[in-house]
């Protein structure tokens, strides 16, 4: 079954926010709490993203009380009345009537007078309509596991996805916007989270939960930049020796004080195979290597393994333990090896495969896939 994904920071706040509640800088706040009478109701701001009072008023015998609030930044707000408690998204012109029950503050029956705060409560709504129809789904399929309705079950998921991105997308400017954030993938919807953060910095800039959610945005783009910059640099050392293109030279030590070169094996198929002493995977993949030697070697097959290893006595007991017969070079630079530096090597084990007139046929085979392609050039 298809589970919504959420941003899990920003996800937290907002959950919070929707069972603790808010209130903002409208002119006045009436309040009606049914069975609330005699009782007292705070206003609170957010002070870094908890509630910090700001005035009350004590609840006439029918419940109903009026609270005039300062000027205050577009932002989330809170009622509380005990444990009770409930969000506006409220800005300084805005003047609010909020109608509920006692007990049942965080679920009001009306909210009305301020655009921000109707389109939060219009979403937190639909959120509950989904979550019970999501719960009565699962409870379904938990008993019988019907097709059908795990059909049902990701249709309402993708479903009510949608509806989040689209809520996202027409109050952008608002505080309700980040209710509706609050349910996405941000990895998966960067596009749009990039566009309410652009708007909710011009609407409500020092705002707590704003400055949260541009921070992840912030940090996620950035990630997304140095990503796409990695796979530019991955693209250009890639370039840098293209399939059925000639193989540069390589003319390195061996591990006896000699120099072999790589067009010293011109008439075979080549592995050139860059690995190390120190590099635990390749030497995992030593054995399976070993056998596609023993098998391809009598046919016109070779291998020159390139050690990126700077320990010569190192390099030759990784030679001699894991019982290696083919060629082997290396200039001891570790990282900054002459070949690994032509060749674009970025990560080791890493294979070129070179055909008998020295031009690349593949990169990066490991055991299994160079025995399927030597089977094809050689015969099995």
């Amino acid at each position: 079954m298809e589970r919504m994904t959420r941003n899990p920071i920003l996800g937290i706040a907002l959950l919070t926010l929707m069972a603790c509640g808010a209130g903002s800088g409208g002119r006045s706040i009436d309040i009606t709490v049914e069975g609330g009478g005699g009782r007292t109701v705070y206003f609170n701001r957010f002070e870094n993203n908890r509630p910090v009072p700001v005035d009350s008023v004590k609840l006439d015998g029918d419940g109903k009380g009026t609270i005039h609030i300062p000027i205050l930044p577009l932002d989330f707000y809170q009622l509380a009345l005990d444990n009770d408690k409930v969000v506006l998204a409220l800005d300084s012109t805005e003047s609010v009537k909020v109608d509920a029950s006692l007990g049942l503050l965080s679920l009001p029956k009306a909210v009305t007078g301020s655009a921000n705060s109707e389109a939060l409560h219009s979403f937190y709504r639909d959120a509950k309509t989904y979550d019970d129809e999501r719960e009565k789904l699962r409870a379904a399929i938990a008993t019988n596991g019907d097709t059908a309705l795990i059909r049902q079950f990701n249709g309402l998921n993708a479903g009510f996805y949608e509806k989040c991105k689209a809520f996202a997308m027409e109050h952008a400017s608002s505080p309700a916007a980040l209710a509706a954030l609050g349910k996405l993938d941000m990895q998966r919807e960067l596009p749009l989270f990039k566009a309410v953060r652009d708007s909710l910095r011009k609407t409500m800039p020092r705002s707590g939960f704003f400055a949260m959610m541009r921070d992840q945005v912030d940090r996620l783009e950035q990630q997304e930049i140095v990503l796409k910059m990695q796979e530019e640099e991955a693209k250009r050392l890639s370039n840098l020796v293209p399939v059925n293109g000639p193989a540069p030279e390589i003319s390195q030590q061996t591990p006896e004080g000699g120099t072999f070169s790589l067009s010293q094996l011109r008439g075979k198929v080549v592995l050139i195979d860059f690995w190390a002493s120190w590099c635990r995977p390749c030497r995992i993949e030593n054995p399976n290597v070993k056998k596609v030697y023993a098998k391809y070697a009598s046919k016109g097959f070779e291998i020159l393994g390139v050690s990126l290893d700077r320990d010569h006595a190192a390099w030759v007991k990784a030679i001699k333990d894991d019982g290696l017969p083919w060629k082997h070079v290396s200039d001891l630079g570790f990282w900054n090896n002459a070949a690994a530096q032509q060749y674009g090597v970025q990560s080791i084990p890493y294979t070129v495969l070179v055909d008998r007139e020295g031009n690349i046929i593949e990169k990066g085979l490991r055991a299994h896939d160079l025995d399927a392609k030597l089977a094809e050039i050689l015969g099995s």
